[in-house]
């Protein structure tokens, strides 16, 4: 029923459109039955208005419903309306699109619980009953069960893609659908309960929720991982720097210890570069050359060492120079800063750092060990003399008598002139024959005496080029009468045309002398029927060496004797004083070469020694 607000407005429409009709009625009648036509026209007329106005609100109800149905069902939110029960009354095309059947199936047919997964049933009616009796807005996250046309996730999928994981291996690998549900209480039209749902499927935002999910779980084992990488690294850093910082202070402590005993050392250390410049000196190059350490650091080498002394620092040959100079001591002459030279023993070493090669030069002043080794020579050359003084000693009877042969004739051919001189029928020729016969005889005396004077007499050590072979025989001249009284006669295999030796050959016959006699002395003791063998050889070892051999047959040296046969004061004879062979060895060391023997008991001795051959290896120490 309308107000009386709008019938007024339609009768007075009514009586204006009966007016405007021309009807007899128009005007208000006086009559009861004109009275009551006149209510009937009006209102049919009233009626007739209605009815317009009617079919006008249908037709703006019908727009109004069919834009409303349009928008229903072309929502892209679901809509369904159920009844107390639960059965869908109304869907909309996202509803029947999101459960997966047509609205003809769904609507008064269907409960919405159905498609409800199983283990969300019981969240779901609690959800319709809160609805039913609180009468207020709800809200309600479910799953839609499998049975529905949902669909399956794949790769594309925004949670598969988010989080990065395999379709297999991601934990939230589902098969449902997510649904957000918003429901609200109403009656319908039959004064009836009814529920309002309205369903957004959030499965993509779910599962990118869970995504983020997975991404924060991985993240955060990521962080753990690398929190407790980062802790083991700081701890291992930490140990490191430790170590480090001990290793630092070791290395101080060594380098401290190592200055020390750099300028404690007693050896000049000097170290350079390439090019000879002085990089860095000890305390004891000071005390060497007198030069403070200002005075030689960047410097070059030049001024302490000569060049002519030390290898030549240019590049082109430095290779060369340098490997035969490390490893090797070499007599050198320093050069002090007053002038004055200093021997030195030098030897280098040769380092890189940092890929730039350096040369150590270590120096020791031996002007302490030269006064002694001149001292040492000096006494040497006493002990040799009295060695040569009991060789001679020992060979007197027989060098007697040989100066007492010439002698001997010398005093017959005297008197044989005597007696041509008292002839006076002497021949003239006869008695120059028998003065030139005396005069050899003399000749030959003063040579014998002269031969032992310079033997025997003490005399500085001078060297010269010296014929080996002559010296052998010059030697064995000396004991020639003892060799015929041990009926011995020397076997000489001298090798012809040896280069001269640069030798003192006073000391080397007396070598070659003692040599002979001990060899002389252990034959004496063969019984007589054996043959008494003595042989000395000549030999040309190399281009630079000499040997000479001194062999016998004799009853040879006991092995125990042989540790000690060259050893000072050690002798295998009851009156030997153990010098000889000793003064042999170091006369033969001296001039820089070897003696050494072999002996086998009952089969005889066999002594060698070297010399080195040529006036350049002169062995001058």
């Amino acid at each position: 029923m309308t107000s009386s607000t709008p019938l007024t407005g339609l009768r007075k429409k009514a009586e204006a459109l009966l007016g405007q009709s021309g009807a007899g009625l128009a005007l208000p009648p006086t009559e009861p039955l004109k009275i009551l036509l006149y209510e009937f026209q009006t209102h049919q007329i009233e009626l007739e208005l209605q009815n317009e106005e009617l079919k006008r609100s249908q037709h703006e109800l019908t727009l109004s419903h069919n834009r409303y149905a349009n928008l229903y069902n072309s929502s892209p939110i679901a809509h369904v309306t159920l009844n107390a029960s639960g059965i869908i009354q109304k869907a909309n095309l996202a509803a029947a699109k999101l459960l997966g059947a047509s609205l003809a199936s769904l609507v008064s047919r269907k409960k919405l619980g159905k498609f409800i997964h199983p283990a969300d049933q019981d969240r779901y009616y609690l959800f319709i009953n809160d609805l039913l009796n609180k009468c207020t807005l709800q809200t309600l996250t479910v799953r839609l069960s499998s049975c529905g046309n949902h669909r399956q996730p794949s790769l594309n999928c925004k949670g598969f893609m988010y989080c990065g994981c395999s379709l297999e291996d991601c934990p939230y690998n589902v098969n449902f659908i997510y649904l957000e549900c918003g429901g609200s209480y109403d009656i319908d039209e039959n004064g009836d309960p009814q529920i309002n749902l309205s369903m957004t499927d959030i499965t993509d935002a779910k599962m990118a929720h869970e995504a983020i999910a997975c991404l924060n779980t991985k993240l955060e084992a990521k962080i753990c991982q690398q929190t407790q990488s980062l802790l083991e690294a700081h701890h291992a850093l930490t140990d490191r720097t430790e170590q480090l910082k001990s290793y630092e202070k070791k290395l101080n402590e060594r380098e401290k210890k190592l200055n020390a005993i750099f300028n404690a050392a007693v050896e000049g250390i000097i170290t350079i570069d390439l090019s000879g410049t002085i990089i860095s000196v000890n305390n004891a190059v000071e005390k060497i050359f007198g030069y403070p350490k200002n005075e030689l650091i960047g410097g070059n080498i030049s001024q302490i060492i000569p060049l002519s002394q030390h290898a030549n620092y240019a590049p082109n040959d430095l290779r060369a120079k340098v490997s035969c100079a490390v490893g090797n001591i070499k007599e050198i002459d320093g050069l002090r800063k007053d002038g004055q030279t200093v021997p030195l023993d030098l030897s280098t070493a040769q380092f890189n750092v940092e890929g730039t090669p350096y040369l150590t030069k270590i120096v020791r002043d031996v002007t302490e060990r030269k006064h002694q080794e001149q001292r040492d020579q000096e006494h040497l050359d006493e002990l040799a003399h009295v060695t040569r003084l009991g060789l001679m000693g020992e060979m007197a009877s027989g060098i007697a008598h040989e100066v007492n042969q010439p002698l001997t004739a010398i005093t017959a051919y005297a008197k044989a002139c005597l007696n041509l001189v008292e002839n006076e029928a002497a021949n003239p020729a006869q008695l120059n024959d028998i003065l030139q016969k005396t005069y050899q005889q003399a000749l030959k005396a003063g040579q014998i005496i002269h031969r032992m004077r310079e033997f025997v007499k003490s005399k500085k050590i001078h060297r010269s080029l010296v014929d080996v072979n002559q010296l052998i025989h010059e030697a064995l001249g000396l004991c020639e009468s003892y060799l015929k009284q041990s009926n011995i006669i020397p076997d000489l295999q001298l090798t012809e045309n040896l280069p001269p030796i640069f030798i003192d050959h006073i000391q080397i016959e007396q070598v070659i002398l003692n040599l002979a006699r001990n060899s002389i002395d252990a034959l004496n003791h063969l019984p007589p029927p054996t043959a008494r063998n003595l042989s000395i050889h000549t030999v040309m070892n190399n281009p630079k060496e000499i040997e000479i051999r001194v062999k016998d047959n004799g009853l040879g040296i006991d092995p125990e004797e042989q540790k000690n046969i060259l050893t000072p004061f050690y002798s295998t004879k009851p009156e030997g004083m153990g010098m000889g062979l000793s003064i042999c060895r170091s006369i033969i060391e001296s001039h820089d070469g070897v003696l050494r023997f072999n002996s086998q008991p009952g089969k005889g001795t066999t002594f060698y020694f070297t010399l080195p051959a040529g006036k350049e290896n002169n062995g001058t120490k």
